[in-house]
């Protein structure tokens, strides 16, 4: 004889009050992620973990500024020689000096990109640097770029913070933080 699987009241009214639950958590986690929908990205940029020395050590060598380097996943990028600048007052954070580099991302896979997968980090003089937004001075990064189909490219133009004097800059990219290879991409003085 086949046995019926019978629940009390009690167990049926319990199931949709989880499944409330979790769906409550998972919109308040995507408004946390997302920013509430704004127009300005800061607090859901996503970021690689800042790459010591030691973890950098094996990993595919920067090439010269101005030529391509492979990021993986059919992807490549360019980066222009640093520009050091005097961040605007509306830049965020607030800071005395900045670097800028002009990135060029090219899609040679088969699948559209994301640019805005593409996680930045740099180390400067030893230290994690923060990324700068200066939208006035058109740095605000791979934010909001559209997707870039295969065999085409993308512009963006992003900075970090420096200290005042000039400094050894480590910058590192990983086109998806989901598994992709830290990458470096420019490895100098700035």
């Amino acid at each position: 004889m086949v046995g019926v699987h019978s629940s009390s009241p009690r167990q049926e009214e319990a199931c949709p009050v989880k499944i409330v639950a979790l769906v409550a958590a998972c919109c308040a986690l995507l408004v946390a992620i997302t920013g509430c929908g704004s127009a300005t990205a800061y607090s859901a940029t996503v970021t690689a973990p800042v790459p010591t020395s030691a973890d950098l050590a094996g990993v595919s060598q920067p090439t010269r500024s101005g030529e391509p380097t492979a990021l993986g996943m059919g992807l490549t990028i360019t980066v222009s020689a640093p520009k050091s600048f005097v961040p605007t007052g509306s830049a965020f954070p607030a800071v005395s000096r900045a670097v800028g580099f002009e990135m060029t991302v090219r899609n040679d896979g088969t699948s559209p990109y994301s640019p805005t997968l593409l996680s930045l980090s740099a180390v400067a003089d030893g230290a994690a640097s923060r990324q700068v937004v200066d939208s006035a001075q058109g740095y605000t990064g791979a934010v909001g770029a559209e997707a870039v189909a295969p065999g085409r490219s993308t512009r963006f133009l992003v900075a970090f913070a420096l200290p005042p004097e000039k400094a050894a800059l480590v910058v590192s990219a990983q086109p998806d933080p989901a598994g992709a290879a830290v990458v470096t991409v420019f490895d100098g003085q700035a």
